[in-house]
């Protein structure tokens, strides 16, 4: 990616978090990148490319904060995971953003598509941490991986939506996100995964 798309898109994320995206105009994003609005349309072509586009670039940007260091499966789980909330603007704001066009999708059938892959994407690598927590006994096997990755990726929204509203504190956000985690990783295990679709 240029270093000009990805400025034009880090300013659609940051108008998407701060004012929403069911009223973005391709006039704000390119006041806010401070250029033409022929230069949106030239790399993006209309609204609806651009806010896939500003998607995809939250799920890159994503990537930078929740790579897991090394440590047992249940410990990278924990730090992918945990690490979604953090008192880091550029976090904030691409957890704003992704909260806001995952809603406009709810709307806006062309978002969709990339919604579902992303969150396919996020469930396949909680799924291939739980797998290493399989591997090494800090996970426990009778949990299924893909059932674990769609449930804990649902429970990181909810946490992130009260902390982005203000009604949880970072550090409160942080510690009932991890209790969560404990509480669904140390409960019973998992039914057949076809008896859930």
């Amino acid at each position: 990616m240029t270093d000009r798309r990805r400025s034009l898109l880090n300013a659609a994320v940051e108008q998407i978090a701060a004012n929403g995206a069911r009223g973005l105009r391709i006039e704000q994003v390119a006041r806010a990148a401070g250029v033409s609005t022929a230069l949106i349309y030239h790399h993006f072509g209309d609204r609806t490319t651009l806010l896939i586009s500003a998607l995809e670039h939250i799920g890159d940007r994503a990537t930078a904060y929740t790579t897991p260091a090394i440590g047992t499966g249940r410990d990278m789980l924990f730090q992918v995971l945990v690490d979604e909330i953090q008192d880091d603007p550029t976090i904030r704001t691409n957890s704003a953003a992704w909260g806001e066009l995952r809603d406009t999708a709810i709307f806006d059938e062309a978002l969709r598509p990339t919604i579902t892959r992303l969150t396919q994407r996020w469930v396949y690598d909680i799924a291939e941490i739980v797998r290493a927590g399989h591997a090494d006994a800090t996970i426990a096997a009778g949990h299924d991986p893909e059932v674990l990755g769609v449930r804990l990726s649902m429970l990181v929204e909810g946490v992130s939506a009260r902390w982005l509203t203000a009604q949880l504190s970072t550090p409160a956000a942080r510690e009932h996100l991890a209790a969560l985690i404990s509480a669904v990783l140390d409960g019973p295990n998992d039914p057949d995964p076809k008896a859930m679709t």
